[in-house]
């Protein structure tokens, strides 16, 4: 590794292996030694992690973070639904067949021209006199 692609806090900080700052002075050692009790006193001190979490499981408490699990196949961690929408299938297309067959004709030709008639824009139905070269390329504005 080059020296000149690395940052300046590389030569000008003293590590200690793990990218951390060695406390060098008294004070710092006393500062990190007051900190940890702190920490010990609360129990939030990375030693006692193990010790938190067998007491939080102990008491029947769920794991806050836990990342359900997508896999394929693994449908009981995760509830999952194919239903989109409200759960009602009532619309045109699913009863198309009880439909008369100049009806069904009609409805899919109306539905043959609902396209974004403008650049990002949503579907529209395109009437008689849509210019049908132009479809999808004009703006909304002009």
């Amino acid at each position: 590794m080059s020296m000149h692609l690395v940052g300046p806090y590389m030569t000008t900080t003293k590590y200690n292996g793990k990218g951390r700052k060695a406390p060098n002075s008294e004070r710092e050692r006393k500062a990190k030694a007051e900190h940890d009790a702190w920490l010990r006193k609360r129990g939030l001190h990375p030693d006692q992690k193990p010790l938190r979490d067998a007491m939080a499981k102990a008491r029947g408490a769920r794991e806050i973070n836990k990342i359900p699990d997508y896999r394929e196949g693994s449908r009981a961690t995760v509830p999952l639904s194919n239903a989109v929408g409200n759960g009602f299938k009532t619309g045109v297309m699913e009863n198309l067949h009880k439909e008369k067959p100049e009806v069904q004709k009609e409805i899919l030709a109306k539905a043959s021209r609902c396209m974004p008639l403008y650049n990002k824009g949503g579907y529209q139905y395109a009437t008689e006199g849509t210019d049908m070269t132009m479809v999808g390329s004009k703006t909304r504005r002009g």
